[in-house]
């Protein structure tokens, strides 16, 4: 399913209970689900799933310090740009890995977008020519990947927070991710999410008491006669451990994909 690392159908199916589950085993499962997908984004600092994502750099302001001048070249002129000595010629975007670049345009009065009229059409740069992404392979189509999420620039990005655009598409595809495609293999991320979401729905089930009709779990209605209740999610939330750390093995199968600070914009 799109926009998501794991379904639901895949958590039931690793604890045997897809071929009949209750209202609450499934309520758990679903729960459990939502808190291992996001204490694995967490760890890995980025959301894997394939998207399209927009962002401004730098995210730091640079222009304390010391004070270095370069010169650009417009279309009609040259001219002198003062930066920051702590400036680059590289940016790290958020998502990993970088599949393509829809758009990356540089306005020094760009204000992260909110300026009226800011990032026109003027502003665009061009790749290959301006900057490219630092590609170190490719997919099973043949098209480039950057897995370290860094963009290098032919001279020095702005140092003004908010002043480079960024509109590019990141993350692992669906068949990549279960391990069906031929080149890039991150099955292990969704491995993960599927073994802390167990993990969690067996800590949950350990403190329920089984009844004929399954596990009961914490409930906040009930009726005589034809049984009924509805779901407390919040008490789901903490039972299945929110702030639960992830396993030392399920870290370790995530290594190769953590987004790495490489201290650059």
């Amino acid at each position: 399913m799109a926009g998501i690392i794991a379904d639901i159908s895949e958590i039931l199916l690793q604890m045997g209970l897809a071929a009949s589950v209750t209202e609450t085993e499934r309520a758990i499962a679903q729960e459990a689900l939502r808190v291992a997908t996001a204490a694995v984004k967490r760890f890995l600092r980025y959301d894997p799933v394939q998207a399209t994502h927009t962002e401004f750099y730098p995210q730091n302001d640079f222009r304390r310090g010391g004070r270095i001048a370069i010169w650009e070249v417009s279309d009609t002129q040259a001219y002198t740009r003062e930066l920051s000595e702590f400036v680059s010629n590289e940016i790290q975007v958020k998502h990993l890995p970088i599949r393509s670049i829809t758009s990356l345009k540089v306005d020094y009065d760009g204000r992260a977008g909110t300026r009226a009229g800011s990032f026109g059409a003027g502003t665009a740069k061009v790749e290959g020519t301006d900057f490219w992404p630092n590609y170190d392979s490719e997919d099973s189509a043949g098209v480039k990947v950057c897995k370290d999420g860094i963009i290098r620039s032919l001279g020095a990005w702005p140092d003004v927070a908010g002043s480079v655009k960024i509109v590019y598409v990141a993350g692992y595809s669906d068949a990549e991710l279960h391990g069906q495609d031929s080149v890039i293999d991150a099955s292990a991320i969704l491995e993960a999410v599927i073994d802390e979401a167990v993990r969690r729905v067996l800590k949950v089930y350990s403190r329920q008491k089984r009844r004929a009709s399954g596990f009961a779990g914490p409930f906040t209605s009930e009726s005589l006669g034809s049984y009924s209740y509805s779901v407390d999610s919040g008490i789901y939330a903490k039972l299945v451990g929110g702030g639960m750390d992830l396993l030392p093995e399920t870290e370790q199968k995530l290594q190769e994909f953590i987004r790495c600070d490489m201290g650059v914009m």
